[in-house]
C-alpha cells in the first residue's frame, strides 16, 4: 500500500502540484483538487491508475469502481490499462476517450472531444503515442497499429490512421466552398 502511494505522489506531484521542483504538500494538492475539476479529476483518475497496476485483486477492484465512477462525474473516460507517462494534462474535461490498448509517453496533452482508439480488426493491437504529444480539440486516433513519435502536434478536427513520425504538425487539410443561392434552382428558404 505504502508504494502505491508514493507512486500516485510522484503523479500528483507532477500534474496537479506543478513539478517536482516544488515542494509537495498534502494542503496545496487539497486545495488545488477543491478549486479544480481538472486537478480532482486526475487526483482520482491516478489514484485507480495506481490502484490497477497493483496485483492485488482487492486494488484492481477498487481500481474499477473508481474508475467507472470518475468516468460518469467527469465524463472522460480513460480505460484501466492504457499506459499513460508522468505529465498528463487535459484542457477541458468533456468528452475525451483512451483505449486501453494505448501506451502514451512522459508530457502528453489532450483537448476537449477527443479520441484514441482501435478498430478492433487486429488480433494484437499496437497504439504507441511518445513523448511531448499534443492532440488538439476533437481530434481522432483510430487504428490496431499505429505509433506517433515524440513531439508531435495533431491538429484539431484531424483523423489519424496512420503512423507520424517525431516533430511533425498532422492536421487534415478541408476546403470549404460556398456558392451563390439562386432562388430559381433551390427553392425558397424557409423564414
Amino acid at each position: 500500500m505504502i508504494g502505491l502511494l508514493k507512486q500516485a505522489m510522484r503523479f500528483w506531484h507532477i500534474e496537479i502540484l506543478g513539478g517536482l521542483d516544488k515542494p509537495f504538500s498534502w494542503k496545496r494538492l487539497y486545495l488545488k483538487c477543491r478549486r479544480s475539476n481538472r486537478s480532482s479529476y486526475l487526483f482520482w483518475f491516478r489514484m485507480a491508475y495506481v490502484f490497477h497496476t497493483s496485483k492485488s485483486k482487492f486494488w484492481r477492484r477498487r481500481a474499477k469502481l473508481l474508475n467507472e465512477k470518475i468516468s460518469r462525474t467527469y465524463n472522460v473516460e480513460i480505460m484501466l490499462g492504457a499506459e499513460i507517462g508522468e505529465g498528463l494534462w487535459i484542457a477541458h474535461l468533456s468528452g475525451i476517450v483512451i483505449t486501453c490498448y494505448a501506451v502514451i509517453g512522459k508530457d502528453f496533452r489532450i483537448w476537449q472531444g477527443c479520441t484514441i482508439g482501435v478498430k478492433g480488426n487486429a488480433d494484437t493491437v499496437r497504439l504507441i503515442i511518445g513523448d511531448g504529444v499534443r492532440v488538439q480539440a476533437h481530434a481522432c486516433i483510430i487504428s490496431d497499429d499505429i505509433q506517433l513519435g515524440d513531439n508531435v502536434v495533431v491538429g484539431a478536427c484531424s483523423f489519424v490512421n496512420k503512423s507520424i513520425p517525431s516533430n511533425t504538425v498532422f492536421y487534415n487539410r478541408r476546403v470549404s466552398e460556398s456558392i451563390p443561392y439562386d432562388e430559381n434552382q433551390l427553392g425558397r428558404l424557409q423564414k
